[in-house]
């Protein structure tokens, strides 16, 4: 909608066509531009409409019931430079899950979290957002779960894809992990992640062994200290490491973690 003046004030053009949109809630603006969820893409507007290139797309919409489309919502938590899409996966009538783009790194990320309405930061210190059992909940807000009584740990995780050496053909012996994780902010006294490395012979087959190891912050000054590193003997074509945290009042923050790798022949 454009202003024109008198007689007729404001003009309409179309800016874009054969494009679509899930439902009333799925646009959100952030700043110059609006981002929403199509029936099948991503969009932004910021003077011309755009398919956002998403990497989580297949997983997405070959997990998401069409039948309840109305329902995706849109949110921004433009403290971390992310908009979120809460929607039905196949196996649900109600939002339980989440798609999230970050705008700034220009990554994607996803889960599984029931959420029907979202308010950023502004009115209030903390994101509000409706919950699909009817409840208000602060977001950002301490670390965890406030929706059972006592609070509970929040189970997070982050994983790498797979990494070999050269091409796959030689395999390769892992001796030693080096963490680099930060627990700062963190409200429990110890806090300890869990990082474990897994290796597999090929690209489908199944992980043969794994190694799981605690990394447990041992001091916090004059610089904070925790677990050195980890002897490890594990073999394979390629490697995945993840780091996993379950207790209530940890937070970390995940560097470069390193492993000691040497070629281990091709059989």
């Amino acid at each position: 909608m454009q202003y024109l003046g008198p007689p007729f004030t404001f003009g309409i053009n179309s800016i874009s066509e054969n494009i679509t949109i899930a439902g009333p809630l799925a646009a959100v603006a952030v700043e110059d531009n609006v981002f929403w969820m199509g029936k099948e893409e991503f969009y932004v507007y910021g003077g011309s409409v755009q398919r956002i290139p998403c990497t989580v797309r297949d997983y997405v919409f070959s997990d998401l019931n069409e039948e309840q489309f109305d329902k995706v919502a849109a949110a921004t938590n433009t403290a971390y430079s992310e908009v979120w899409w809460f929607y039905p996966s196949s196996s649900s009538q109600e939002n339980d899950s989440y798609v999230v783009f970050n705008y700034q790194q220009n990554i994607w990320y996803y889960g599984t979290l029931g959420r029907t309405a979202w308010i950023d930061r502004g009115v209030e210190t903390y994101p509000l957002a409706a919950g699909s059992d009817n409840t208000l909940y602060y977001h950002e807000f301490g670390f965890d779960d406030g929706s059972t009584n006592p609070a509970t740990g929040i189970t997070a995780y982050i994983e790498s894809s797979q990494v070999d050496i050269g091409d796959g053909d030689n395999f390769m012996l892992l001796s030693r992990l080096i963490p680099d994780v930060t627990f700062r902010d963190s409200s429990n006294g110890s806090p300890v992640v869990t990082m474990t490395l897994e290796v597999r012979n090929f690209p489908g087959g199944n992980y043969t062994n794994s190694t799981a190891s605690s990394v447990v912050k041992t001091a916090s000054t004059p610089v904070e200290q925790f677990t050195q590193d980890v002897r490890v003997r594990l073999r394979g074509r390629s490697m995945a490491l993840k780091v996993t945290s379950t207790d209530t009042g940890t937070a970390w923050r995940l560097g470069t973690p390193r492993v000691e790798i040497r070629p281990d022949g091709r059989r």
